[in-house]
């Protein structure tokens, strides 16, 4: 998280809209003495991409001349802000008085204290959330702090905790009628942590919450605020806190957390929601749904194709599928509207998402690439919307997967893809041999020149940074640490390569599902770095670069290796050979299912291979920029790009489509069910330290107990160490157990073959 990118910066001019309504979200801000931050929090209130709302700021008593004169000031910018002046009576009937003067027309109130700021989307997901959650009562995100601490705020939500532990930031979204039924703060004194007593209230009520796991609440972190003061008078702040929790059962709601596993046949249902409707502007709108924003070359691709888009010519909205920390979204962020709706929604409703989307923003285009949710979606959103062109980009034929990865999905869609790309020829083969698409072409993703550019960098300051040998010759491994990139094998290699040559030293930049495997395997002449988002810092050390993916289009990594002036050492996977040869480094021929001997031999070339790029370092390193700049750079695919958006839209301009049911998008939740609930686990486990499905074991009592302990003694990081500690003590135990176990069993197999070739061997002798 870059805490310097909050969402205030500038104001951004809205599209005008077609249709008008009353408020549906009252926003109340209690506010007192606030001129130092109230334009940020203006402004970022203003940006919302849900128009219908009224911002009611209730002064309290303001004594600042100045602070009460900005006031006026903000009211004069737009109609939806009420100013209201009362005596200073505290946050919590400030609030209260607030609440009192929202419309009729309010179905849901959002609380925003004068200093914190809000992610453009925030009342719209929110939104979204409750009018598709029925049963549900209020809605929170993901909170980030700044100011005298920066850290992100994130919690798994149970009554439980609740009671001990406020897990609920301020900004908070409440269905009206609910908070009037419990009576709303109702708390008189000042610094009384009254915002946890009313979603204790709300509990008690039996009102459930949600937790939206998108980071879309920044709060201002400050000892001077009036949680600081609360914490000052905490004796007494506990007193409505404990009594109403006292009232209140473990299990009297289940909350809803997002990302969750949702409903495996679920059916698509239509909301009477109150939605905006834009008008049409000049700009192209191009609506890009992708799986997520994580540091993977796929990913890299999708935004620097985003950012070198004309913005004067170019719109950028961003929907994601699959259950992520989406570590790069800040990045997507500076150039496109992004909604995770793994965060917010079940998987049923992303086609109502996308329908909306679509709709409301006059999208011109949708470009489709890895989400299996949006290629199925297709069909329907063609169906209703004909003229809009879909197009699809595939990076690499999935070897692993018995569908064959997108490819698959792109072949049972291709009737309604204008145009199908991927990044290399031996893609684009497979593509019409294997799966029939016709409609398909190459447009290599190449990289910046311009940033992978070794003159920038400072080789032996960066080793110092990263705590790397200054002696070595570094060859680095920068990848996701996942079954597709081998990294156990990566390992197995680099060992040998070390015993063939002792000045050569690991640097292995990523993480992923398979880290845990790789820190137990590597050993002094290896340094794991994990997620370093400034890759061409790690270039910038390395002498080579290593690269032993299963299957591959063509990979990231090897352009802005190249591009900095570093070989390649390969797999030919893929399109890798369209790129990588022995000019820039090393290619090394990948076997499919091969018997041992063969995978013997395979690691043996990736030895081979390696010592002879290290003894010719000097001649390499001269050849790859230079190929870089020739035919692989950003600016020439991102203009590629511009073309076809440009074409695809003119030609479909009059296309007709029969309408088509959402039964294709039904089935295919079906399908990927299994895969969607893997990825949930994951991400709760690796951020959270969280089963979701030990709640139905035998010691999910016991599990949520100890989990408690460790939150309420503020022990998380103790406790995710020894669990990290006894995950690689099983896996050790496994590996030991099956090594014993195959050591008896061949043994035992020793002795049987022994015994057969005697046999056999008297036999002949006898026969004789």
């Amino acid at each position: 998280m870059d805490y310097k990118k909050y969402p205030a910066k500038e104001l951004k001019k809205h599209r005008n809209l077609i249709n008008e309504s009353e408020p549906i979200i009252s926003i109340i801000t209690p506010y007192y003495n606030a001129k130092e931050y109230i334009d940020t929090t203006f402004i970022s209130v203003m940006n919302q991409t849900y128009p219908f709302y009224e911002w009611i700021i209730v002064d309290d008593g303001s004594k600042d001349k100045e602070s009460v004169d900005k006031l006026k000031e903000i009211a004069k910018k737009d109609k939806r802000i009420k100013i209201y002046h009362i005596e200073n009576s505290g946050p919590s009937q400030a609030r209260d008085y607030g609440i009192s003067k929202c419309s009729k027309s309010t179905k849901y109130v959002f609380f925003l204290d004068s200093d914190d700021m809000l992610d453009s989307t925030i009342l719209e997901c929110l939104y979204w959330t409750l009018e598709t959650n029925k049963d549900a009562s209020f809605a929170y995100t993901k909170e980030i702090n700044f100011g005298e601490q920066e850290f992100i705020w994130e919690n798994y939500f149970t009554v439980e905790r609740q009671k001990y532990d406020n897990l609920l930031p301020i900004s908070t979204m409440v269905r009206k009628e609910d908070l009037i039924e419990v009576g709303c703060f109702g708390i008189k004194e000042k610094a009384m942590y009254e915002d946890w007593n009313l979603w204790l209230k709300l509990l008690r009520a039996g009102k459930k919450p949600i937790c939206v796991s998108s980071p879309l609440f920044w709060y201002r972190k400050s000892t001077s605020g009036e949680f600081g003061r609360a914490k000052k008078n905490h004796e007494m702040a506990m007193k409505y806190v404990k009594e109403t929790a006292k009232q209140i059962p473990d299990d009297i709601v289940e909350p809803i957390q997002y990302p969750r596993y949702g409903d495996k046949y679920a059916m698509s249902q239509d909301f009477n929601m109150v939605l905006p409707d834009y008008e049409k502007d000049d700009k192209i709108t191009v609506l890009y749904i992708f799986p997520w924003m994580v540091v993977g070359g796929a990913d890299f691709f999708n935004l620097d194709l985003i950012k070198r888009l004309d913005k004067n010519k170019y719109r950028s909205i961003i929907i994601t599928t699959t259950p992520s920390n989406n570590p790069i979204r800040q990045d997507f962020e500076d150039y496109a509207e992004v909604y995770d709706m793994s965060s917010f929604i079940d998987r049923i409703n992303y086609l109502n998402f996308a329908d909306y989307i679509i709709s409301s923003r006059k999208v011109d285009l949708v470009f489709v690439s890895n989400s299996e949710y949006g290629y199925y979606m297709i069909p329907y959103l063609k169906g209703k919307y004909p003229t809009i062109p879909f197009i699809d980009y595939i990076h690499c034929i999935d070897i692993y997967d018995p569908r064959k990865g997108f490819a698959r999905c792109s072949r049972d869609v291709k009737e309604y893809i204008y145009g199908t790309y991927s990044c290399n020829n031996a893609t684009l083969r497979e593509l019409k041999e294997d799966f029939q698409i016709e409609k398909a072409e190459t447009i290599y993703i190449g990289t910046n020149e311009k940033k992978f550019d070794p003159a920038k960098f400072d080789k032996e300051a960066l080793k110092e940074k990263y705590k790397i040998p200054k002696d070595k010759i570094i060859i680095s491994f920068i990848c996701r640490l996942s079954e597709q990139k081998r990294p156990e094998m990566f390992v197995e290699i680099a060992k040998r390569v070390c015993k063939e040559d002792n000045r050569i030293f690991f640097v292995v930049a990523g993480d992923g599902p398979l880290m845990p495997k790789v820190k137990a395997q590597v050993d002094e002449n290896f340094k794991l770095l994990g997620m370093i988002k400034e890759t061409e810092e790690i270039y910038a050390i390395s002498d080579a670069t290593f690269n032993c993916s299963s299957f591959e289009g063509l990979a990231l990594t090897s352009y802005e290796s190249l591009s900095m002036g570093v070989p390649v050492i390969s797999t030919d996977a893929g399109g890798q050979s369209e790129l990588i040869d022995e000019t820039v480094g090393a290619l090394i021929h990948y076997n499919d299912n091969p018997t041992p001997e063969i995978f013997e031999e395979e690691i043996n070339n990736y030895v081979k291979e390696t010592i002879r790029v290290i003894n010719n370092l000097d001649s390499l390193k001269r050849n790859c920029r230079p190929k870089i700049i020739k035919g692989f750079t950003l600016d020439l695919m991102a203009k590629k790009f511009e073309n076809i958006y440009t074409k695809a839209i003119k030609d479909e301009k009059n296309k007709k489509v029969e309408p088509v049911s959402k039964t294709t998008y039904e089935l295919a939740l079906e399908g990927f069910y299994q895969l969607y609930f893997n990825y949930t686990n994951e991400y709760y486990e690796r951020n959270l330290g969280i089963y979701p499905t030990a709640k139905k074991t035998k010691h999910a009592k016991m599990y949520r107990k100890i989990t408690n302990v460790l939150y309420r003694y503020g022990a998380v990081k103790e406790g995710k160490d020894i669990l990290e500690f006894l995950r690689l003590a099983k896996h050790f135990i496994v590996t030991l157990l099956i090594l014993i176990k195959k050591m008896i069993t061949g043994f035992i197999s020793g002795i049987k073959l022994l015994f057969k070739l005697i046999i056999y061997y008297l036999k002949k002798f006898f026969t004789k």
